[in-house]
């Protein structure tokens, strides 16, 4: 059987799963903010910036798929100040990433994978995996019954 880790501390095996998973996302921001400080950017434009580093994307499907983490106008801003720094641009209907925010991204991938790391130690093993997966089981058991 597998090892399950360590108690909790006292009194934390009672704070219910909407305040761990509220508190797991502020602290990833939190992380994303600091490594990202220096670098005049947050978590929302790293990931305007990676996604658009993948392939360009319209503005409307950018803002669909960056939804679930800030709501539209958010995103929507978050991709005007871009614009503005010059890091994106839109020509025929598309976002892409300048040579300025392509040099940006590449400089943000580091303090990124810092974080990244960070979570990797914090959960070691198949521990991430399990965590995803039981995520995955939550969200699937709830859909369609507070949506």
């Amino acid at each position: 059987m597998a090892d399950p880790g360590p108690e909790p501390a006292p009194g934390q095996q009672d704070r219910p799963i909407g305040w761990w998973l509220k508190e797991a996302d502020r602290r990833l921001d939190g992380a994303f903010d600091r490594a990202l400080e220096g670098h005049g950017s947050d978590r929302r434009t790293w990931q305007v910036l990676a996604s658009l580093a993948r392939r360009p994307e319209s503005p409307a499907r950018l803002v669909d798929l960056l939804s679930p983490f800030d709501p539209p106008a958010v995103i929507s801003g978050v991709i005007a100040d871009l614009t503005e720094r010059g890091l994106v641009e839109e020509a025929a209907g598309l976002l892409r990433l300048t040579e300025a925010g392509r040099h940006v991204h590449k400089a943000l991938s580091g303090p990124v994978a810092d974080v990244r790391r960070q979570v990797s130690e914090s959960l070691p093993g198949g521990d991430y995996s399990t965590l995803l997966r039981l995520l995955g089981r939550l969200t699937e058991g709830l859909a369609g019954r507070s949506d």
